[in-house]
């Protein structure tokens, strides 16, 4: 991802974040013009996908929330390896109440994200296998915590403190 491209995507987000919306969730379509943000989405620019999805997600930007095109546009992203888009699938799928109790599908797009290197996807999978399998924790909060996740080392050292084994 080219370091211009994402500083446009955040200024983008900020100004429609920044923009009112009314309270239906949109405002009038003469105020706002996506089309080049939906074209090049539709061309395949993961970043203008990613974007597209957040505003559908949140409801901005003149868009009415709609978490369904929103996972639409996420999955596009994360079959071109997004790893954002993929963790933020994972969380969508346990939590968003549209689609909640598919703790099937959100440990798959939370396992890509970590496997796609994303630190906060590796940490929350090392959480999540604390209990059942602790060599498999280690494994991805080890993971993390070289990616430079804050709280990873600490979680690392508790599991470590109860097997020490698992650790050296």
């Amino acid at each position: 991802m080219k370091f211009s491209q994402v500083v446009l995507t955040i200024v983008y987000l900020l100004i429609c974040s920044a923009a009112q919306v009314n309270v239906a969730g949109a405002a009038p379509d003469s105020e706002y013009d996506h089309s080049r943000l939906i074209e090049d989405a539709a061309a395949g620019d993961v970043e203008a996908q990613y974007t597209l999805a957040h505003l559908y997600l949140k409801g901005r930007g003149g868009m009415a929330r709609d978490v369904e095109r929103a996972i639409e546009w996420l999955e596009r992203a994360a079959a071109s390896d997004h790893q954002d888009a993929a963790l933020d699938l994972a969380l969508i799928y346990l939590e968003d109440t549209a689609v909640r109790g598919n703790r099937a599908r959100a440990l798959d797009w939370l396992t890509r994200a970590a496997d796609l290197g994303q630190p906060d996807a590796q940490y929350f999978l090392g959480l999540a296998y604390r209990a059942s399998d602790p060599t498999e924790a280690v494994r991805w909060l080890k993971k993390a915590e070289a990616a430079g996740h804050p709280e990873a080392g600490d979680e690392l050292m508790r599991i470590c403190r109860e097997n020490k084994k698992l650790c050296f």
